[in-house]
């Protein structure tokens, strides 16, 4: 993989109504296709597609998303192959912003025609509040004050579980995640949720709170993608890429740094032309193949 340095990321030629696409967590969905939320839009995926050579989109299709629910700030997509069907799940930043909580653990069965069937989780907020006990009293509060406020989420095919990537709350100098094991092909209730589990990771040069943007759990290794950036929104922690061994306690910072005007909060991995490729969305309206 190249070294980059003050990636900025490509402006999509489309936008989402008025308003460009703040697009955040993104999984791939075809061989040039990939899908992702917009925080800003709970009641659909959007699809974009590569020319052949990956220099550009070609265009952005959006998939409506039917029975929902009432999923707030959608920042988190994952994907998972099950019983050779591809199964999406779409999760809320589970915050409390001006007296509204966000809620939402969506299971999408994807198809590559149509609108996109989903399936909410009744309760899934309150479930996991509840068996997390670090998180009962961030999840009082808002986002910028250490609030709970999940952004990353990825599929962990070798433990059938889902991670969910927290910005906040944060430590300093470092920054954590929550397995939960998920039964994908049962009834889509809190039952079919095992037992979670708070992983953290050291920094290796911590200068500010950071926090998790997105996760990736694509790479062959298994270790995981970890796409940092502020966790406050009054603060100037730069977005950096790093990798978190599977087995390892310290976040491996890559030699890619971002231009100051990006604001990064989707990534994926994927092979393309004999090599891994790194695929970032850009919560005012971009991407970039690194």
């Amino acid at each position: 993989m190249a070294k980059r340095k003050n990636v900025k990321p490509t402006p999509f030629r489309e936008r989402n109504g008025e308003n460009p696409f703040n697009a955040s967590g993104v999984v791939r969905t075809g061989p040039r296709r990939f899908t992702f939320v917009d925080n800003k839009d709970p009641t659909a995926l959007f699809e974009m597609t590569f020319d052949a050579g990956w220099e550009k989109v070609d265009r952005i299709r959006r998939r409506r998303l039917l029975g929902a629910g009432d999923l707030g700030d959608p920042e988190g997509l994952a994907s998972a192959d099950h019983d050779g069907e591809t199964v999406l799940i779409v999760s809320s930043s589970l915050s409390v912003e001006r007296n509204r909580v966000n809620d939402g653990l969506v299971r999408v069965r994807y198809g590559p025609d149509g609108d996109l069937p989903a399936e909410p989780m009744a309760g899934f907020r309150a479930w996991l509040l509840d068996r997390v006990p670090a998180l009962a009293a961030p999840g009082t509060r808002e986002p910028d004050d250490d609030g709970l406020n999940v952004e990353g989420l990825a599929w962990d095919a070798a433990t059938s579980a889902l991670l969910l990537g927290l910005r906040g709350p944060v430590a300093p100098g470092r920054v954590a995640l929550v397995r939960i094991p998920v039964d994908l092909g049962g009834k889509w209730t809190t039952e079919a949720l095992g037992e979670p589990a708070v992983r953290s990771a050291r920094l290796p040069r911590p200068a500010a709170a950071q926090g998790i943007r997105d996760l990736s759990c694509t790479a062959p290794d298994g270790d995981l993608l970890v796409l940092l950036g502020r966790s406050a929104s009054h603060d100037d922690a730069p977005f950096r890429l790093g990798v978190w061994p599977r087995d390892g306690d310290v976040i491996r910072l890559l030699d890619i740094t971002f231009h100051h005007t990006a604001k990064p909060e989707g990534v994926t991995t994927f092979p393309a032309g004999g090599e891994r490729k790194i695929l970032v969305v850009d919560d005012t309206g971009g991407y970039a193949v690194l």
